[in-house]
């Protein structure tokens, strides 16, 4: 068992670290795309995604996550199966997006005939997400994230510098859509380089008919997790138009960007639980540990963002941005809730627990789709889109104890227990910026941001060395010990 934990372990290392490098690039290349193109270029590509995306995860039938899951190792002939599945799907619904695609635009956004051809360019992504799924499912089914960490560093690279390149030259939307299948290409051909594996087309009965009922709970599964975010295009583009659009998916876009790396964390974790399932109690113990560390980023960044707004939205981003920072203050308070439901949602799928998983999050979809329906329509045009991350945290907040309850007896009151002190650092950081803020608002827009950012980080770290548990102490002294003597030595 210490095995998996010491390969969970270094997976995490090289992931964050190539999180780190990815959110460095995509800062610079969000300011920059966020200044040069308007909230409505930002809207229609995220409505064009929304309806490729949701043929492709039809296209997808839960293949990775059921072949990463699995005890037994893969066969030759299990990978072209599936991968022979695949591309019938994916060709298939090529053809409807590229034959019916522009019925469906004309029908849910008549007001928005670009949406056509941005949607028939777009969809040929589904074939460079089914080509690279066969090589990266193996390499992370392996725990082989060193070879997927760099090649998804480039992949960003490609993308922004292709993105911001074209924004610059005047394409609008077409700038996000070019650089999507650009990086694309780059990645496929990448990722299959670092995990080569004989390309064939064949069919077998009974293989393909395993594959499929093994990995239709999984994609079923995240589908439903999919629903919720369908609100945003569907009602709120409808309702309110692009630019809403644009607001509210650029506020949960920044309000939650730690997700990304939790994202990255849950890759790990996904094969990590999958390996230990059988010993329930040391699931959770290592659950409060990717807890902790997770939701103490989430709230440090909720902090920031309490602390340091509208001003920094302002300086950054250019006062077309403000109206969405109630927004983006909604989102990044649901972040916690967000690692919460990640975490727990991957450790149940890991151990098994699939089909419970499957219904909590049906029930939380439905209840998000009913509560944003309400809200955006009875909340003044102006603000009606704030109703989405409004319906957002109620539905998750209520549906998460639930979610976590069914991992074994005590667990709730345990995990809450182990995690509940994140909740004290979180008030001395808010209570402390907002005061400097207040005290400096006369003061230069940077100094004023800077003064109360500062001090809401300095008094969130104190207070989290002083309240955090004696495992995490042990870690944070460990990696400043080592960083100290790697300095010595370099000196």
């Amino acid at each position: 068992m210490q095995e998996y934990h010491d390969k969970a372990k270094r997976g995490i290392k090289l992931l964050l670290g190539r999180q780190i490098v990815v959110q460095v690039i995509t800062f610079g290349g969000g300011i920059i795309l966020a200044r040069t193109l308007n909230p409505a270029d930002f809207g229609l590509y995220v409505i064009s995604s929304f309806m490729v995306n949701l043929f492709a995860l039809i296209g997808d039938f839960g293949l990775a996550p059921s072949f990463i899951q699995r005890k037994q190792e893969l066969t030759e002939l299990e990978v072209q199966v599936g991968f022979t599945v695949q591309q019938i799907l994916t060709t298939f619904l090529v053809l409807v997006m590229m034959i019916g695609g522009p019925y469906v635009a004309r029908y849910l956004y008549p007001d928005l005939p670009q949406v056509v051809w941005l949607v028939r360019v777009l969809s040929f992504n589904l074939y460079l997400t089914s080509w690279r799924s066969m090589s990266a499912l193996q390499l992370e089914r392996h725990m082989k994230y060193d070879r997927l960490a760099k090649i998804e560093v480039g992949e960003i690279l490609v993308y922004q510098t292709v993105a911001v390149t074209l924004a610059l030259l005047g394409f609008h939307t077409w700038s996000y859509i070019v650089a999507v299948l650009m990086s694309g290409v780059f990645g496929t051909t990448l990722i299959y380089l670092a995990a080569p594996w004989p390309v064939r087309l064949k069919l077998d009965k009974t293989i393909a008919s395993d594959l499929i009922r093994f990995g239709i709970p999984f994609q079923f599964q995240t589908i439903l997790n999919s629903v919720g975010g369908w609100v945003t295009p569907l009602i709120v583009g409808r309702q309110v138009g692009p630019d809403a659009v644009g607001y509210i998916t650029w506020a949960s876009s920044n309000g939650r960007k730690p997700l990304m790396i939790t994202d990255s964390v849950m890759r790990v974790a996904f094969p990590h639980f999958s390996r230990i399932q059988d010993d329930l109690a040391e699931v959770e113990r290592i659950v409060v540990r990717y807890l902790s560390g997770l939701m103490m980023l989430g709230a440090l960044w909720f902090t920031g963002i309490v602390v340091t707004n509208p001003g920094l939205v302002e300086f950054i981003y250019k006062p077309k941005w403000v109206p969405a920072v109630p927004a983006l203050i909604l989102y990044s308070l649901s972040l916690g809730l967000d690692m919460m439901s990640m975490v727990i949602g991957v450790t149940l799928n890991s151990i098994g627990r699939l089909n419970v998983t499957t219904k909590i999050v049906a029930i939380r979809s439905v209840l998000n789709i009913l509560l944003a329906v309400v809200l955006v329509n009875s909340m003044s045009p102006a603000n009606a889109f704030n109703g989405v991350p409004i319906a957002y945290l109620i539905s998750s907040a209520i549906t998460i104890p639930w979610l976590m309850s069914t991992i074994r007896a005590g667990a709730v009151w345990r995990i809450s227990m182990g995690i509940i002190w994140i909740a004290v650092p979180t008030i001395a950081g808010v209570t402390g910026g907002l005061a400097v803020s207040w005290s400096t608002r006369s003061l230069p827009t940077i100094i004023h941001i800077a003064a109360a950012g500062i001090t809401a980080t300095l008094l969130f770290g104190l207070a989290t060395w002083y309240v955090c548990p004696e495992w995490m102490k042990g870690k944070i002294a460990s990696m400043a010990q080592r960083y100290i003597g790697e300095t010595t030595v370099a000196a």
